[in-house]
Parts: structure tokens; C-alpha cells; sequence
């Protein structure tokens, strides 16, 4: 690709919001900032919604469409630009997949949000819309002709480039037990004809040992020395297993990248997939279908551009689902039903829809109803935990008591099995869970020892999960702690439970930031901004006050800017509510002072306008701090 180099100095403005655009650039050196005009901000009225370093694109939008910029883009540092021109640009798109990659995961994330920079799209709001995935453009051309998806667009890209970097990588060790390499052979070509994949073999099996198929212990270094392998060739997925003893039946195991999510359908460290030997294209569309479910994604783009597969790859594994082969046992055919579930539950989990959910929680129970706890404790507590995350979401949503406290009573019950020394993630995902139906179930029935139960049940998580290691989930279980530390502080009237609430708040925001999590970062200010509050109020310290009202004038600024109304409502409301507390605070404040000088006999009385005058100076030197 043709283009030329500009250099720009620190603070330089590279394009404004509003601008006529024809160019787009990628950084050589030095990083970009993107800001967006916003009606509060600290920054000459700008919010700056991403710093972008080298290789990334800015611009591509308007070399699209040459619509005007939808952000302002400024240099921190020296910076240096490759600028792309509007037909070299469309050249490159079509012949470099890397670019193409980039430049569609832009807008694919544009398509996704619903503030300012958003392009208008309704990408899977619904099963009755699933076949309508937002369209992309190039001025009045779409790309690959007619009406195609962007999914469509990437397939098209890669499959012209088979030696660039697809985007998704698979790794698969040989089997166990394949003494000639034929089932493993078998897995590879099953998933090599797919334009998105790229699938390396590797010729030996994971060097582990044998301490009993499904113990905890072989399930933990299977999981290590696979993440290992994905680090090395920054892979994404992994797909390991063995053949059984007679031949007949292929047992798989799915290792992913390391990562902090727990939703539903998310794959646990003890869910596998059994298919019979020498299988047909049946099971290789089943087999597609769960893979793509079990990846982890790498990052927010990836992750938009693998939903899209997701629903068609269940519609084509339906038949396996609905007909099993006779020659599996029912503890395998029960491993194609909780894969189904988990492919469904995680289209629901993408969707915000409680009818896939629903779809999913039956798979589940169907299997729920053929395996026992005693016989088979692993499998049992698999798919209890799978049917807990649905049922947590369903029950939170309906603040439905009988539904939390079944769910919570199940989850206590599968830490049985789940033990803190074998699963250890599992065991501090369980006990955030616990957490926050507790703290669900409190504000239901009005009972502060749940609140109590709930703080417990955070800081046993946070056992596991710590601030250098799983960062993400270590501020989210701050930020959850310190939401039931200030309930339970001002229901107990307790300043110092209060006063922890206002530290874990603190040490969230450690974390969660401005810049790169911006709305979690609004979530934990409004959170701090009532601790301050209640704290404020109890102990009448004007500080407290004026700490919530700016936390929640943070949080406000962020929702504002990202078009999120609810959520600015109820930070707008809680900051007038701390500004009000303050005013009123400081009035009494001032009333007592009159008074005392009124009751001496030997100073002069104030008239009232001279009370007023105090009290308006007195107002004003606190918004001033």
C-alpha cells in the first residue's frame, strides 16, 4: 500500500470531530489519543475515549464513506503517521487481510456502541433478527456485492490470503491413544476447510500424567501446560484429548487463554465433548459449534466478530443434538447435550435474551436428570454450576426469593465439590455468585445477615482472585464489596464499616480507570460517591459530602458522554441529593452560630441580611473546596 509520512509534535491535532474526511492512518510511531466533545470535561471539553499506539488505524471511517471525522484525534509525543489516500486504501482492503481485520473490528465496535461515534445498527437484538447482521458500506457499494455482512466481508478477505493471520487460531495436540494419527487427522480436516480458522496439528499429545482421566489434578496441569502452548503461538483455543481403550469413542477437552469471564455458557476447566471414531460431517458441524463457544476472546473485536458464528454453527448441529449415536454411553451423549447447552446459553448470554437462556437451562436439567452427585461428582458439579449462572440471571431479574435461595443453596452445595485446593477458580467464581445473591436476596427480604453472609462471601473470593493477577475480577469484587459494605454500614449506623466501604470503593478504582474502562470506572465512582454520602450524613463531616458530590459528578460526565440516560439520571439525582445535604449542613451550621452570638448580651445583633451574607460566603467557600 502506497502512502506517505507526517509527523506531528505532542498536543498536535491530527484531525477535529465535524472535519470533512479523505484519509485514514496508521501509526508508525509515538500514540494517538481520540477524544470526543463532551459537555463536561477537564480537558478543554473533550473526553478522551481511547489512546492508540503503534499499528493502530484511525480514520477509516470517513475513507469509507468520506463521511465527517466522529472524533478528534491529538498526539501525545512526538508522533509519526502513514497516511493511506482513499483508493489505495480500498485496494489494500481487499488484498491484505491484516488491514482488513483491523479496519472492520474498528467498525464493528462502532456498530456496537450506542453513543455519538456509534454507525446505527442492530446486530443479533433478537432470535427473529438474528439473520439480519449489520450491513457495511463503501460509499453506495457493499462490499462482496449486495447485502453483505461484515462477517461476510471477513470471510472473502481471508480466504484470498491463506498465509496471513486468520481470525482464529487453533491448536490441536494429538490424541491420546491415536496409535496412527487417523482421529487426530480426522479432528484437522473437520475444522480446516472453515475460510476463519487456521488449525496447526501438534505430533505429540499434552505431556501429562495419567493421575485418573477426570481427577482434579490431571484437569489443573492439562489446563497450565496448555495455556502455555497458546501463549507460545498466541493461539486461541487448544483441543486435546484421547481415543478410548476400544477404539470407539473420541474423548475432547477444550483449553482456552486465561481470562476473568464467568457467564453463562462459558466453558468450565471440566466440560469435554465425546464423538464416536471415524465421524461424518454431522459431528464436525457439532464439533465447529463448540469450539467457537469455547474460545475466550482475546479482545472487545474479536469478540463482536465471533458472535455472528455462533448462531448458524448451532443451527447445522441441531441433528447431533436431537439424535445421538446409539454406540455412546449416556455419560457421553450427556457431553453433546451440556455443549449444546452451553453454545445456546452463550447466544442468550451475547443476546440479553431470556428465551435462549431458557432453551439452554433444559438442555441442562435434561442431563441433570440421568447423573448423580455420589456416582459421578465432577460431572454432576459441571452441570449444576452451568444451570446456577442461568438461574442466578433469571432469579436476580425477577427478584424472585425462592429462586435465589434454591440457587444459592445448590452453589453451597456444589463447593462440596468444587474445593478451594482442586478448583480454585471455580471455588472464588462460586463464592462471588453467593455474594452477590445475597446482596439480590437482601434488598428482596430486608434481612441485614445476608448482608453479612454477602461481605464473607466477597472476601473469600478475593482469595483467589488478586489485583496483579486478575485485575478485572479483583475490582469487580471490590466494587461489589464495597456496595454491600454501605448498605450494611448505614443500616447499622456503623461509621467504620462505612469508612471500608469508602476504601474498597478506592482500591477498585486502582483498577477500573477512566481512560480504559471508562463506564466501570462510572459504575465504582457512583458507587464511592454513595459510600461518601452515607458516611457524610452520618458522621455530618462536610468533606464526605463534597468527595460524594464530585464522584458523582465523575460518573455523570462519563454516562453523559456515552449517551446512557438512565444511568445519567441516577447520577444526576445523586449528586443534586449530596449537593442539597450539603447546603442543608451548612445552613444548620451557620443557624448555630447565630444563635450564640445572639445570646450575648454584650455584641451586636446581625440583621438579616447580615445572617445572609454569612451564609452565602460560608456556602461558597465549600464549593470552592
Amino acid at each position: 500500500m502506497k502512502n506517505t509520512e507526517k509527523k506531528f509534535a505532542d498536543g498536535d491535532i491530527i484531525f477535529r470531530e465535524g472535519d470533512v474526511s479523505s484519509s485514514a492512518f496508521m501509526i508508525s510511531s509515538g500514540q494517538v489519543e481520540l477524544l470526543k466533545n463532551a459537555p463536561v470535561g477537564s480537558d478543554g471539553g473533550f473526553l478522551r475515549l481511547e489512546l492508540l499506539s503503534v499499528g493502530a488505524i484511525i480514520g477509516e471511517m470517513g475513507i469509507l464513506d468520506r463521511s465527517a471525522r466522529t472524533t478528534t484525534a491529538r498526539a501525545v509525543g512526538s508522533v509519526v503517521l502513514d497516511v493511506i489516500e482513499h483508493e489505495e486504501f480500498l485496494t489494500s482492503i481487499k488484498e491484505q487481510p491484516d488491514v482488513a481485520l483491523s479496519v472492520i473490528g474498528n467498525l464493528a465496535e462502532r456498530l456496537r456502541n450506542s453513543n455519538e461515534m456509534a454507525v446505527h445498527s442492530s446486530v443479533l437484538s433478537s432470535p427473529a433478527k438474528t439473520s439480519k447482521i449489520a450491513t457495511l458500506s463503501v460509499g453506495s457499494r457493499k462490499l462482496s456485492g449486495g447485502q453483505a455482512t461484515l462477517w461476510d466481508a471477513i470471510r472473502n478477505l481471508f480466504s484470498k490470503s491463506p498465509d496471513k493471520r486468520r481470525l482464529l487460531e487453533f491448536r490441536v495436540a494429538r490424541l491420546a491413544g491415536d496409535k496412527d494419527g487417523t482421529q487426530t487427522n480426522l479432528l484437522m480436516r473437520a475444522l480446516s476447510n472453515r475460510p476463519e480458522l487456521r488449525v496447526k496439528a501438534y505430533n505429540e499429545p499434552l505431556p501429562i500424567e495419567n493421575t485418573g482421566y477426570r481427577s482434579a489434578v490431571f484437569l489443573q496441569s492439562a489446563l497450565m501446560i496448555g495455556r502455555q502452548c497458546l501463549a507460545r503461538d498466541k493461539a486461541d483455543l487448544l483441543i486435546w484429548g484421547d481415543v478410548n481403550e476400544v477404539g470407539t469413542v473420541i474423548h475432547l477437552r477444550f483449553v482456552t487463554q486465561a481470562g476473568d469471564a464467568d457467564h453463562p455458557g462459558g466453558f468450565l476447566i471440566s466440560d469435554r465433548l465425546a464423538m464416536p471414531t471415524n465421524f461424518g460431517s454431522e459431528f464436525s458441524k457439532l464439533l465447529y459449534a463448540v469450539a467457537v463457544a469455547a474460545i475466550m476472546p482475546r479482545t472487545e473485536t474479536q469478540r463482536l466478530l465471533i458472535k455472528p458464528l455462533l448462531l448458524p454453527a448451532l443451527e447445522s448441529a441441531q441433528k447431533t443434538r436431537q439424535e445421538p449415536p446409539h454406540e455412546l454411553l449416556l455419560q457421553d451423549q450427556n457431553t453433546i447435550q451440556v455443549c449444546y447447552g452451553n453454545v445456546t446459553a452463550l447466544i442468550g448470554y451475547h443476546m440479553s435474551d431470556p428465551n435462549w437462556l431458557t432453551k439452554a437451562a433444559n438442555a441442562y436439567q435434561e442431563v441433570m436428570d440421568t447423573i448423580s452427585k455420589d456416582i459421578d461428582p465432577i460431572a454432576w458439579a459441571n452441570v449444576q454450576l452451568h444451570l446456577c449462572r442461568i438461574r442466578q440471571g433469571l432469579g436476580e431479574r425477577s427478584n424472585d426469593p425462592e429462586i435465589l435461595e434454591n440457587t444459592i443453596n445448590t452453589l453451597k452445595e456444589i463447593l462440596e465439590v468444587y474445593t478451594l485446593v482442586d478448583f480454585p477458580r471455580e471455588w472464588g467464581s462460586i463464592q462471588s455468585r453467593i455474594g452477590s445473591m445475597l446482596y439480590r436476596l437482601d434488598s428482596v427480604k430486608g434481612e441485614s445477615d445476608l448482608l453479612k453472609e454477602s461481605v464473607v462471601a466477597y472476601q473469600s473470593a478475593l482469595r483467589v482472585f488478586s489485583k496483579f493477577e486478575n485485575p478485572l475480577k479483583w475490582s469487580e469484587l471490590k466494587h461489589n464489596l464495597g456496595q454491600a459494605l454501605q448498605v450494611w454500614g448505614d443500616l447499622s449506623r456503623n461509621p467504620k464499616i462505612l469508612d471500608r466501604a469508602v476504601l474498597t470503593c478506592q482500591e477498585a478504582l486502582q483498577v477500573r480507570s477512566r481512560l480504559e474502562t471508562p463506564l466501570l470506572w462510572a459504575a465504582t465512582q457512583n458507587n464511592l460517591g454513595s459510600a461518601l454520602f452515607l458516611l457524610g450524613r452520618l458522621s455530618k463531616d462536610f468533606e464526605h459530602l463534597e468527595g460524594a458530590a464530585e464522584s458523582f459528578g465523575r460518573a455523570l460526565e462519563i454516562y453523559q458522554s456515552f449517551g446512557a440516560a438512565r444511568l445519567s439520571r441516577v447520577a444526576d439525582r445523586n449528586m443534586a441529593k449530596a449537593e442539597n445535604l450539603l447546603r442543608t449542613r451548612v445552613a444548620r451550621r451557620a443557624a448555630k452560630i447565630y444563635w450564640k452570638e445572639e445570646e450575648n448580651p454584650f455584641e451586636k445583633k446581625l440583621t438579616k441580611s447580615e445572617r445572609d451574607k454569612i451564609y452565602r460566603d460560608e456556602i461558597r467557600n465549600h464549593s470552592a473546596a
